[in-house]
């Protein structure tokens, strides 16, 4: 029933939105927030946030509407046109995917190339080819572990305020999860959270062959940049979030290094730079403007030539929302 109400207020809204885009008078600019792109029986989806992935085939629907709807650019083009004064498409869209997983070359870049789709990929510079678990993903394999009622007081405490051992349906339970994960960030650094997990002593029994990287490395990399479908930004060195707790001197390594290390790889500096988890201070948002033309925000919402090119508006698209067309077009719908 809840879907079902869900969905009648959505399809006057999917229906409605196309045609007040193309009435309006001034050029607008949807930017679109990709993470993942995980199959259904991919194994990762057992733990990963909902709002982390798209599966190929919802992925593939967007760009289908995305196609009928809006012009398709490369974001650091329409910035550049729109910082000259020159023209841009009344309704233009730029998609991102954040961090760069494996699965972005695996399963996104043959869809991007198939329907000639620009799109710009957010590395984690100094992560790049590794690896490396971000701690929110650390954490959901601690929380959905067949003995997640073992879990150290401090982690205890927060599932308990969010109620996460008392469900037992899976998506309900992944959806506490995610709240489990919101309200860690909400009161610990990533710094804290590193530390913390890595006092927890996680160790998963994994075979060897379910071993593998989960970020793209260089060679991947080089080869989605020949041709200039994908281009590639900044998202920091260590994907540390940039608020008021990161020292001054740790932001400008965070931020101006991590566009030397991709310049050093790629041969070109990035043009535009994603902040991790949407957070910027003053002094972060100060040393991006002066070495970016460009930055998103994880804030929702659609762009217009008089915002703020170094705190972009995106909307996040994923699988739970967005797997439908009336879903994905009232989603989008600004």
């Amino acid at each position: 029933m809840k879907h079902l109400v869900k969905k009648l207020i959505q399809m006057p809204i999917a229906t409605v939105a196309p045609t007040l885009w193309r009435r309006r008078r001034d050029p607008r600019l949807l930017v679109l927030m990709y993470h993942r792109v995980l199959p259904e029986q991919h194994p990762d989806r057992r733990t990963e946030q909902p709002g982390m992935y798209v599966s190929p085939e919802t992925l593939a629907m967007h760009l289908v509407e995305l196609r009928r709807h809006f012009e398709l650019v490369h974001l650091d083009d329409w910035i550049r046109a729109a910082n000259q004064g020159l023209q841009v498409p009344h309704n233009a869209c730029a998609v991102t995917f954040d961090d760069g997983w494996l699965d972005n070359y695996e399963h996104a870049y043959p869809l991007l190339k198939q329907f000639e789709c620009p799109a710009t990929i957010y590395l984690v510079s100094d992560l790049v080819g590794t690896r490396y678990e971000f701690w929110p993903n650390r954490l959901s394999e601690l929380l959905v572990a067949d003995d997640r009622r073992a879990l150290p007081d401090w982690l205890s405490a927060i599932a308990e305020r969010e109620k996460l051992l008392e469900s037992s349906l899976p998506v309900d339970y992944i959806e506490r999860v995610d709240a489990v994960i919101n309200a860690c960030k909400a009161m610990k650094s990533d710094a804290e959270m590193i530390s913390l997990l890595d006092e927890v002593g996680l160790q998963r029994a994994r075979k060897t062959s379910d071993l593998r990287r989960n970020l793209m490395n260089w060679t991947e990399i080089k080869e989605m940049a020949v041709g200039d479908l994908i281009r590639f930004g900044s998202h920091s060195r260590r994907h540390t979030r940039l608020s008021d707790q990161v020292s001054n001197e740790v932001t400008r390594d965070e931020i101006v290094n991590s566009a030397a290390v991709i310049e050093r790889n790629l041969g070109s500096k990035p043009k535009t730079f994603c902040y991790p988890n949407g957070d910027y201070s003053a002094a972060a948002l100060g040393v991006v403007r002066k070495h970016y033309e460009a930055a998103v925000t994880t804030r929702t919402g659609w762009n217009a030539l008089h915002t703020d090119k170094h705190v972009l508006n995106r909307v996040g698209v994923h699988e739970d929302i967005t797997n439908d067309s009336v879903g994905f077009l009232s989603r989008i719908a600004r």
